[in-house]
């Protein structure tokens, strides 16, 4: 191949600097596909160095639902031995697993010991699986599996034992039968020996996740044999961040109180309550996180949730949130006895209706910093009125998508923030609230650019409405549990 003279860096060039040759050069080479670039960087010894320092930028992720589109066979195996130990991130296709390990074996590469984050996804072609039967569908998974099966834990042990369905799926899971082969999923933590944090969006059936010595986050969107769970809650003593959202829970979690470094926990809620007494002692407790799944009957057990957790907890609470669609009234706040939250620092309620009842009926709680009111179909203005003096110290009040409320609203507030003598502003944030802004705009200039100092109003650029049912965050270190 031809050199490129006027792009190489020589110590004789007359450019201004060296660095500036390499931008220019980087700049060409971006503009060319991945295979030209290694082309070049093959056969142009003088480009290595700038490829080498563009490639660690640009090629931190190893994602093998996409790295065969720019290359295939012998240049793909070479580009991936240069840049194996680059690597920070892989994401496998689980159901190609093997296959994407037979890549990484024909480019000589043993083991991805810079991994710090990998991901299991499954191809759109096994995401698409037949309906169920719906008797099937509406047995949870701990009827599908038997006994001795929740018993093990250690290996595979389980796989052999107790003949019944749901040990007849399982080795047709291993073997590579109707279901995705599990068999793959063992040689991962020898490939990955440094690993901390996995994300699993398969179904696991044997046990491989609880060798990973170092992990510290796992999130399983798959359904898990409760063998395999046993076993990591047994193993995984650096874990801090457990997140569970598969559509059907495993049968308990026997030994998450051994877990004592868990900080983050996302469970079902039916799941929850099996183990709340073991989950609340922990002593780095930051977040819990609970979703309601099919469950007909969420809804009480939720309540009976929060209470028992408010009740252990409730001078640790720092901030809660809440989709409050699954209640049929307001009265859940008293009932949860959530106004014995003294260090609340932000509550957010997502789908509350109010049905015109008076706040001091409702037991809200009091909230120091923020308050977010999102998709609040029927609050009032008498009402708002009276959560902002009974948070009278907020920082910032959202309120997004609540079409009862007009400009007047910002008149009744002033009046109590100004009548507190509070030294600071409270900071207004509206979404959907046309007739709020339209009437703020309108008087900005006469009236409300003179009471900025009690009052301000924003526009929220970009929202974030809460995907779980119930989100607890606790104060770091907190110890005082009441």
């Amino acid at each position: 191949m031809k050199s490129l003279p006027q792009l190489l860096p020589t110590p004789s060039s007359t450019l201004p600097s060296l660095e500036f040759q390499r931008r220019k050069l980087r700049a060409v080479l971006n503009k060319l596909s991945l295979s030209d670039q290694l082309e070049l960087y093959r056969y142009q010894q003088e480009l290595r160095p700038v490829c080498d320092h563009m490639w660690r930028k640009q090629h931190k992720r190893l994602d093998f639902r996409s790295v065969e589109r720019n290359l295939q066979g012998e240049p793909l195996s070479y580009f991936l031995n240069r840049m194996s130990e680059n690597y920070r991130y892989v994401y496998f296709t689980a159901d190609r697993l093997q296959e994407n390990l037979n890549v990484l074996e024909t480019a000589g590469i043993k083991a991805l010991s810079n991994v710090k984050h990998c991901e299991l996804f499954l191809s759109q072609k096994a995401e698409q699986k037949p309906p169920k039967p719906e008797d099937e569908q509406q047995q949870p998974l701990h009827v599908m599996l038997p006994p001795s099966a929740s018993q093990c834990g250690a290996g595979d042990a389980g796989l052999g034992r107790a003949p019944g369905p749901g040990r007849v799926v399982g080795l047709a899971a291993v073997l590579g039968g109707a279901m995705m082969p599990q068999w793959p999923l063992h040689a991962l933590p020898k490939m990955l020996r440094n690993l901390k944090r996995l994300k699993v969006h398969c179904e696991v059936q044997v046990h491989f996740i609880e060798q990973f010595p170092m992990l510290e986050l796992l999130v399983l969107h798959g359904e898990i044999a409760q063998s395999a769970l046993t076993g990591i809650l047994e193993r995984c003593k650096k874990l801090k961040r457990l997140f569970i959202k598969a559509p059907r829970p495993p049968s308990h979690l026997q030994g998450i109180a051994s877990c004592r470094r868990l900080q983050d926990i996302s469970l079902p809620l039916v799941l929850f309550n099996q183990v709340s007494d073991q989950i609340m002692p922990l002593p780095n407790l930051h977040l819990l996180e609970l979703h309601f799944g099919t469950l007909a009957h969420s809804p009480p057990l939720l309540i009976d949730s929060m209470r028992y957790v408010l009740q252990h907890s409730s001078k640790s609470v720092e901030i809660m949130q809440l989709n409050c669609k699954h209640f049929e009234s307001p009265y859940w706040m008293r009932e949860a006895g959530l106004d014995c939250c003294r260090q609340l620092q932000g509550l957010v309620l997502y789908n509350c209706r109010f049905d015109d009842r008076e706040i001091s009926e409702l037991n809200m709680p009091r909230v120091e910093s923020y308050l977010v009111l999102s998709n609040c179909p029927d609050l009032k203005e008498y009402q708002l009125i009276d959560i902002v003096k009974r948070c009278s110290r907020l920082n910032e009040l959202y309120l997004i998508d609540c079409p009862l409320l007009s400009g007047r609203i910002l008149q009744g507030i002033y009046r109590i923030r100004q009548s507190e003598k509070i030294d600071y502003p409270i900071n207004i944030i509206l979404s959907h609230c046309d007739a709020i802004s339209k009437e703020y705009q309108e008087a900005y200039t006469d009236y409300w650019q003179f009471k900025l100092d009690v009052l301000k109003l924003d526009r929220l650029l970009r929202e974030h409405h809460i995907m779980e049912d119930l989100q607890i965050f606790f104060h770091k270190n907190q110890t005082d549990k009441s």
